[in-house]
């Protein structure tokens, strides 16, 4: 009886440690926050809000934990009209960012693209509406520091910070980033540096990957021009 006791402890400890390596990440991926719909702030929520978000940009981001698994994201529109909320197939350009052991702010996440142009859409935000938006925990065991970075309207706007574990992995860009076609053609034409621009959502990293693709396009119709002749 003791024996069947004993082995029925160690599987729910195998059991519980196989969810715990389950819920790390050892590599950067890519943000697929989730926009909820369902969420309707309370006059409680937006005092706390309004106490804690005292950055004066017209789109303050405040980060809380929702529970064990999954930062709640809140957009807060701080002027008195109305703003737009870019997103992508119900998703916001948001990707998590960690401080290195350096103490420098790194993305540990990468945004994707979609190549739809049925997939932008934007949600209409009121004065002082709030629009919350979810996002995966990591968990590791470095100890460091995490802020959200969003893209709206060519703009970049931070989330406030809160301490966090990650793997130091995850800072490093994972080799099969490329096997998305149009990635591995921005770093073909644009290089390294501008690939990095996109996916880690520079405001002008899709405009500049536009006019190197338009040059590329140009030199290639001079050469057949040329070819021809």
């Amino acid at each position: 009886m003791k024996k069947r006791n004993l082995k029925y402890i160690i599987g729910i400890i195998i059991l519980l440690l196989s969810f715990e390596l389950k819920a790390q990440t050892n590599e950067m991926e890519k943000n697929e926050n989730q926009i909820d719909l369902d969420f309707v702030s309370t006059d409680e929520f937006n005092a706390k809000i309004s106490q804690q978000s005292k950055v004066k940009n017209e789109v303050n981001l405040f980060l809380e934990k929702s529970n064990d698994s999954l930062y709640g994201i809140y957009i807060v529109n701080k002027t008195a009209d109305s703003l737009k909320i870019s997103t992508q197939d119900w998703h916001l350009f948001l990707i998590q960012e960690a401080k290195n052991q350096n103490g420098k702010w790194k993305p540990i996440e990468y945004w994707a693209y979609s190549w739809c142009g049925n997939s932008y859409l934007s949600e209409k935000l009121k004065p002082k509406g709030i629009l919350k938006t979810e996002s995966k925990i990591y968990r590791g065991n470095f100890k460091t520091q995490i802020r959200f970075k969003l893209l709206n309207n060519n703009k970049i706007y931070y989330s406030n910070v809160i301490p966090g574990y990650i793997n130091l992995s995850q800072f490093d860009i994972p080799n099969y980033i490329t096997e998305y076609s149009t990635y591995g053609r921005i770093e073909n034409l644009g290089g390294f540096e501008l690939l990095k621009k996109v996916i880690f959502l520079d405001p002008n990293g899709l405009k500049e990957f536009a006019k190197v693709e338009k040059a590329f396009f140009k030199k290639m119709a001079e050469l057949r021009k040329r070819n021809k002749n």
